[in-house]
């Protein structure tokens, strides 16, 4: 009687057992359809939405661009209006003698020291003109520069001058009987020093330019009349020196030479009246 017990009860644990996995894997997809029917479903976004947001930062992009370039133009106009105003102050003002700026290239023909020399003195002349603050002694240290560079100018435009003749002298003497290399030679020299020759007349000509801007300042006109009362001075004082310095005897050896000396009243005097 046990027995059959314990075999039914064996069974019915193995039934159990077989039932269990089917029983649970229902069980778990129950719950699963539950869980995504209460999820709540995401919409995809509209394709014109999505289409419009990558384009916005380009629109702001170009924005601010245009703005951007807004603001350099309006910058523009304010500096080209800032350089009229002071322009049309200089203008109104006593800067009416203001130098101009220089040439770009000043006197390419004399020496780099000497070129340098007169581009600073120059610049620095130019730039005090326009503020007014111009002064005699500036005025009088460019003058000198520029008188060195004229020298230089005038040597250098002489020795070139009489180069040229020479070489075309010799191009023109056929008795030599010269060869053809030594003919186009010389005319290769002749060519390259008349080349030099124009290049000293145009700085000779801004060599002009220059000086006739300087004389045109109020500074040079004043160092003028400084340097005309300053001869004139000298040469007063040189006359009085000399008079000073002229003895009687002297004067009196002077005076004899003149005919008017030994007539009085018309007449012939001695010796005797004059003494």
């Amino acid at each position: 009687m046990d027995l059959p017990l314990a075999l039914a009860a064996l069974l019915l644990i193995l039934l159990v057992l077989l039932a269990a996995p089917p029983a649970a894997l229902l069980i778990a997809l129950h719950l699963n359809r539950r869980h995504r029917l209460r999820r709540p479903r995401l919409t995809p976004p509209e394709p014109a939405a999505a289409a419009l947001e990558p384009s916005a930062p380009a629109e702001e992009d170009e924005g601010g661009e245009d703005k951007r370039r807004r603001r350099r133009a309006r910058r523009k106009q304010q500096q080209k209006q800032g350089g009229d105003g002071a322009a049309s102050q200089a203008a109104g003002g006593v800067s009416h003698d203001a130098l101009p700026p220089r040439p770009r290239f000043p006197l390419a023909s004399v020496a780099g020291a000497l070129q340098r020399r007169i581009t600073a003195r120059y610049d620095e002349l130019a730039r005090a003109s326009q503020v007014q603050s111009l002064t005699i002694d500036q005025v009088h240290e460019f003058l000198s520069t520029l008188v060195d560079a004229r020298d230089e100018l005038l040597q250098k435009s002489e020795n070139t001058r009489r180069s040229i003749t020479i070489r075309k002298a010799m191009l023109s003497n056929s008795r030599n009987g010269r060869s053809s290399h030594d003919h186009l030679r010389l005319c290769q020299q002749v060519d390259k020093l008349e080349f030099e020759y124009e290049r000293l007349k145009k700085d000779a000509s801004i060599y002009h330019n220059l000086h006739e801007q300087l004389q045109l300042s109020s500074c040079y006109k004043l160092m003028e009349e400084s340097n005309d009362e300053a001869e004139k001075r000298i040469r007063e004082g040189a006359f009085a020196k000399g008079v000073r310095d002229t003895a009687f005897e002297e004067l009196l050896a002077v005076e004899k030479k003149d005919n008017a000396f030994w007539r009085r009243d018309g007449k012939l005097r001695s010796i005797s009246d004059s003494m």
